[in-house]
């Protein structure tokens, strides 16, 4: 099945991947962008693991091709991409190379087990129990600053916009060593980071806390952005 309608910019088509019918919009910036070439190209990316769909757009707005993507060649070129850009050499930051290793091994993990959103999540709740000794403090606000220098100290990102409320705290992330290097997928990844968080702050301020992405790299953004609420007192 393969729909297309031009005025709504929508498309509905059948995706082998996912084994079913989607329907999704063509962004209108995108449409009417001054395109040198033609025809160009609109990749929807979807699912999970995450696969995508690209369209061949003519100049006359006609949908002229369509390819369909599968989770493995999408982590390939998001691989490949993160290493151009970083440029890596013998000499660079070995925290960096760090980085690439676990970027790597991560967007390769879930590319090929559905169930990956959970691995990381629970990796996440097991750090954040192992390093919570790590930490000293015992009121929310004072927690999030050190978690601040924690974050900055180990490479992991800039944590900013600092956001109190009651019960709440909520933050940007920029340069997150979790997800910087991926594209815009239509939704939050960083399942490590909510465990973590989570973890770090229940046992610390012994009452129960969830940790929970609101944006990410992964959504389009310049930022992951982090909601850390309290939910019940522990017993």
């Amino acid at each position: 099945m393969f729909k297309y309608t031009k005025e709504k910019r929508q498309v509905k088509v059948f995706c082998p991947n996912c084994q079913q019918n989607i329907t999704f919009e063509i962004p209108s910036e995108v449409m009417h962008k001054d395109h040198k070439h033609f025809p160009f190209t609109f990749r929807y990316i979807h699912g999970n693991p995450t696969h995508s769909i690209t369209l061949y757009i003519d100049k006359n707005l006609d949908i002229r091709g369509k390819e369909f993507g599968d989770s493995i060649a999408l982590s390939d070129e998001i691989i490949q991409n993160m290493f151009q850009d970083r440029n890596l050499s013998r000499d660079s930051d070995p925290g960096v190379i760090l980085q690439s290793i676990f970027n790597t091994f991560t967007t390769v993990i879930d590319a090929r087990i559905p169930e990956s959103s959970k691995i990381h999540y629970d990796v996440g709740l097991k750090l954040g129990k192992n390093f919570e000794g790590f930490f000293v403090s015992r009121e929310l606000n004072d927690l999030v600053y050190e978690l601040q220098k924690f974050w900055k100290r180990n490479g992991f990102g800039r944590i900013e916009e600092l956001d109190f409320k009651p019960g709440e705290i909520l933050f940007n992330v920029y340069n997150c060593f979790e997800c910087s290097h991926i594209p815009d997928l239509g939704r939050t990844v960083c399942k490590l980071d909510e465990g973590f968080l989570s973890t770090l702050f229940s046992n610390r301020l012994n009452s129960q806390f969830e940790a929970s992405e609101l944006e990410c790299y992964a959504t389009g953004e310049d930022h992951c952005r982090f909601s850390i609420k309290e939910i019940g007192r522990q017993l």
